[in-house]
């Protein structure tokens, strides 16, 4: 006795029809969408934070850089005052 079975005879005996095979392909293919989505949420995310940091540091420079000119500002506006060559 041979208890291979042809193709055919395995499909007629599946108790999984096609419409629900194609329905659980659907669904893990939706799956895999949404990861995909979720890592570039997440991805997006440490750009925004990155971006962020960067404009703080940025300003934080920018500062600096002000608080620097207003001091040079105001030495000169003194030395001048000094000499006489400002009132």
């Amino acid at each position: 006795m041979n208890n291979t079975y042809s193709k055919s005879e395995q499909n007629e005996q599946s108790p999984i029809s096609p419409s629900l095979r194609l329905g659980l392909t659907g669904a893990i293919l939706t799956t895999i969408a949404d990861g995909i989505t979720a890592i570039a949420v997440l991805t997006a995310i440490d750009e925004a934070i990155i971006d962020t940091e960067k404009e703080k540091q940025d300003q934080k420079e920018l500062d600096e850089k002000l608080e620097k000119m207003q001091q040079q500002i105001d030495k000169l506006t003194n030395e001048l005052t000094k000499r006489g060559m400002l009132i």
